[in-house]
């Protein structure tokens, strides 16, 4: 998961937003991320500001499903 971190860290709002949408809602149980790479993925996304605190949002509605669940 390093590298996912990596990307959402440095690549454009486009590919970040496509990459997460898979890694939190499409990929395979088993390769899904647990919370706490998701709450970096937050953190990582939020501190880049502008569009990618959306990002953030989608993280934070992902990890209060989790929650919920």
């Amino acid at each position: 998961m390093q590298a996912i971190t990596d990307l959402l860290q440095t690549e454009s709002i486009g590919i970040c937003a496509e990459t997460l949408d898979f890694w939190l809602y499409e990929c395979a149980i088993d390769e899904a991320p647990d919370i706490p790479t998701v709450c970096v993925w937050q953190a990582s996304l939020a501190s880049r500001g502008g569009a990618f605190t959306r990002l953030a949002d989608v993280c934070q509605t992902w990890l209060d499903e989790e929650a919920a669940n």
